[in-house]
């Protein structure tokens, strides 16, 4: 593990690099177009966070060291940031049926890549500074020699105040998906027609499955929110499935989810209280129905966001895998 840290550090390290120099391909924090929101000051600042991480990594693997651990978990999070987006990517290649930045995508996921490398070597050498086992964090020192495999059981159900806090996390979402549902049968929301808001797409670049939902009253983002919803829900579950299936794509979407949400809803929000002008045009929405528009969104992200970290914190703690000890 410890190579594959340097290994993508390096790698890593010279697209934050180039990114810190001004290049914008593959950039991960960015519009469709390929602009950074804030424009070249917010690009520069997130590139050299992106760099610093890269450094911290290849600096910290292997020393068990407070220090060490914490430029781990520095990496790790900026691993993370280096994702951002990832998830609504994912559901906007459903969407059109095209990838519109292939090159984000590339450093996105070699971002999650990281992340997961990063986690791991962070997991093991917290473990080893309690001088317990680095591999399934057990109270004996280092992993059983010959090697066992790891006994993989069987989780428990999560505790009643988690599934309680996923419940009523997960309803942020009902005000988006309840505006979405509107639209899709018809009518009218936020000051908006069902015609209004469908105009604003250029239904050319819309996949066969997108306009199959459409014709049925259905937005695809909505379908995308439930899939994460019984996602959070499921980790919360005694269902014994493998831990990659869940975990990779639950981390995933908390923190793009959680990434993109927050923004939002600070920014609708501050238009609503009139501490913010709105940005652009709000056509076909009035400034007020686009800031409520804005502010749902986030929510809806973020909710959605937290619920899923809520749940990979349940799961992976549940279902952590121990050691086969000689007997």
């Amino acid at each position: 593990m410890g190579r594959a840290v340097r290994v993508w550090s390096l790698l890593y390290g010279v697209l934050a690099a180039y990114w810190l120099a001004g290049g914008r391909a593959g950039f991960p924090v960015a519009d469709v177009n390929g602009h950074p929101p804030g424009g070249a000051p917010v690009a520069i600042t997130i590139a050299l966070v992106l760099l610093l991480g890269a450094v911290a990594a290849a600096a910290s693997v292997g020393p068990t060291s407070s220090w060490a651990q914490v430029g781990l978990r520095f990496a790790t999070a900026t691993a993370l940031l280096g994702t951002f987006g990832l998830a609504l990517t994912a559901v906007g290649i459903v969407a059109s049926g095209t990838v519109e930045r292939p090159l984000a995508l590339v450093s996105q996921l070699l971002a999650l890549v990281g992340a997961g490398a990063l986690f791991a070597a962070a997991l093991a050498q917290a473990r080893r500074s309690r001088s317990r086992c680095p591999r399934c964090g057990g109270p004996h020192p280092l992993p059983p020699k010959p090697e066992q495999p790891l006994v993989r059981r069987t989780p428990r159900a999560a505790s009643r105040r988690s599934r309680r806090t996923v419940y009523l996390v997960l309803l942020g979402v009902v005000p988006w998906a309840t505006v979405k549902f509107v639209w899709g049968l018809g009518g009218s929301a936020l000051g908006v027609s069902a015609a209004e808001w469908h105009a604003t797409f250029d239904q050319t670049t819309t996949s066969g499955l997108s306009r199959i939902l459409e014709r049925a009253g259905l937005d695809i983002t909505v379908l995308a929110s439930l899939v994460g919803a019984v996602l959070a829900i499921t980790l919360l579950s005694r269902r014994r499935l493998p831990r990659w299936l869940l975990l990779t794509p639950a981390v995933t979407g908390a923190t793009s989810l959680a990434l993109y949400g927050v923004p939002l809803t600070i920014w609708g929000t501050a238009v609503l209280a009139g501490l913010a002008q709105p940005a652009g045009d709000p056509a076909p929405f009035s400034p007020t129905g686009q800031a409520w528009m804005i502010t749902f969104g986030g929510l809806a992200f973020t909710d959605l966001g937290t619920a899923l970290a809520i749940g990979v914190h349940s799961y992976h703690r549940r279902s952590k895998p121990s050691c086969a000890l000689p007997r």
